[in-house]
């Protein structure tokens, strides 16, 4: 018996969001020798109204002659939608995640699909074909194209060359863009996404340091990712409603019968 309850534990856990346990080295609480320091790099992919960020880090400490070496690199994912971000998980070395937006779905490599419309994930039983080519392929990439932003008289003004923002910094938010880092732009369907990034991959710019800004055409704010990593996407109840939909058709069909019948009788 503790057999078959241990199969259904573990057949549970198949359908919960991924979320790895891996304790990373940089992070909102990052375990690091003495000598080392972390790098984040962000890279943000949009899909419509919505967008997957990624998180890339590196844990550098004193290499040969001087040149910063990692010890370690890894990934946080979080999806963006609404103002809001998820938690997806993190990776940690060469297991990075890749991930593809196709007709309205967000596709990931471990098998997870996130639907906008609720926002919700689900586990696909098998990703299919065209999605796993796309990642597969030579041209894929984890971010979308990115175009220059600059703060002036707090103002932000960027430009895809088709749509032109200028963005009143509120009162209330304080951005201040440091030495040897550039502010970006990544356009959804309806606003902007906006965060820093460091001119080189090997400064110090740790967790702390992380912006990314979302300016829905009304109101900026931004991200908190210290937060958002206790956030994570609900799982999607629409094989569940499926299922209780097909399930109620039987039990009405059955009792009409049985009403059926005790009438003729």
């Amino acid at each position: 018996m503790w057999k078959v309850g241990l199969v259904l534990f573990l057949l549970s856990l198949s359908f919960l969001p991924f979320v790895s346990a891996t304790r990373s080295l940089c992070g909102p609480n990052p375990v690091l020798a003495p000598t080392e320091y972390c790098s984040f790099y962000p890279f943000i992919k949009a899909g419509e109204d919505d967008a997957i960020i990624t998180l890339s880090w590196d844990a550098l400490g004193p290499g040969m002659q001087g040149v910063p070496t990692p010890s370690m690199v890894g990934e946080y994912y979080f999806y963006f939608k609404d103002g809001r971000i998820y938690y997806l998980g993190n990776t940690i070395g060469g297991d990075e995640l890749r991930y593809v937006f196709h007709n309205g779905l967000w596709y990931i490599s471990n098998g997870m699909v996130i639907n906008p419309e609720g926002p919700c994930i689900r586990r696909a039983m098998k990703l299919p074909s065209q999605i796993v080519s796309a990642m597969r392929s030579e041209n894929y990439s984890i971010s979308s194209n990115d175009y220059p932003a600059y703060i002036n008289d707090s103002k932000i003004y960027t430009s895809n060359g088709s749509v032109s923002y200028v963005i009143e910094i509120p009162g209330n938010l304080s951005i201040n863009i440091p030495d040897n880092v550039t502010l970006s732009s990544v356009f959804l369907r309806g606003g902007v996404l906006l965060f820093f990034r460091p001119e080189t991959p090997f400064v110090p710019f740790g967790w702390e340091n992380l912006t990314v800004l979302y300016y829905d055409g009304n109101f900026l704010w931004r991200l908190n990712f210290t937060k958002g990593i206790e956030n994570s996407l609900p799982t999607c109840q629409e094989e569940s409603l499926k299922f209780y939909g097909v399930l109620l058709t039987g039990i009405i069909l059955v009792l009409v019968l049985v009403y059926w019948k005790a009438k003729m009788g």
